[in-house]
């Protein structure tokens, strides 16, 4: 890519772009064997994929559709796009029998105090807990967090403290995330095109002393751009 012209991202070394004439963009993103082209002109897209093509055995599968487990899903007209997880995260609900499971509206109750003392304390626990798959489920979370469910962040990071000694409590607050996201499974992020949108915005908070083994304080934050959240 570099030798025709493209720049690899300094934040990001699976992104290349490529500066047009008009002054433009063109975006090229890689993962193992996927990739995404994003510019304006469909020229510059079949180019590109001429390009490639005379340097690898490619399939083109046309627009954009699904990535890595998301779909996407485009209003033209309204120019606005959506990212969503419906066909993973009904995968990982029936994959732990959760797939019927009753929707509930917050993903962790307030209820749900989850410290260290919970930790099982007796054979008969640590027999039952040994056979839970609490870091598997952690893991399937923490994909659907980081690609299009961001709002889960602060109850999967409360329920991935405990991967290497967990509680009964501890799985049940797992399953009651699970509950959350037997909700519509077809909630994603949305992009709009409105200009108002356009700058990169960011928001922070941290609550006070709220851990309840260390005192110590946890931040959230979160950056929006095209009004979607993408960090």
């Amino acid at each position: 890519m570099i030798t025709h012209g493209y720049s690899c991202c300094e934040y990001d070394c699976c992104m290349y772009y490529r500066v047009l004439d008009d002054g433009s963009l063109l975006l090229l993103t890689l993962y193992v064997d996927d990739m995404l082209i994003a510019v304006k002109s469909k020229s510059h897209i079949l180019h590109l994929k001429k390009l490639l093509s005379m340097e690898f055995n490619m399939k083109d599968l046309g627009s954009a559709k699904k990535i890595l487990g998301m779909e996407i899903h485009r209003d033209r007209k309204a120019r606005k796009l959506w990212v969503t997880q419906k066909c993973y995260v009904e995968k990982v609900l029936e994959r732990f029998s959760m797939l019927n499971a009753t929707p509930i509206n917050t993903p962790l109750g307030a209820h749900f105090q989850l410290p260290s003392q919970l930790c099982p304390s007796t054979e008969e626990d640590i027999e039952y807990i040994s056979r839970v798959p609490y870091v598997n489920t952690v893991g399937c979370l923490m994909y659907a967090m980081v690609c299009t469910r961001p709002y889960i962040s602060h109850a999967v990071s409360m329920v991935s403290k405990y991967v290497e000694n967990l509680g009964n409590k501890h799985w049940d607050a797992i399953k009651w995330i699970f509950h959350y996201l037997a909700g519509p499974t077809n909630i994603g992020i949305m992009f709009d095109s409105d200009g108002a949108r356009v700058e990169v915005s960011g928001f922070v908070d941290s609550d006070y002393a709220r851990d309840l083994d260390s005192r110590r304080f946890t931040t959230g934050y979160i950056f929006t751009f095209y009004g979607g959240p993408i960090c």
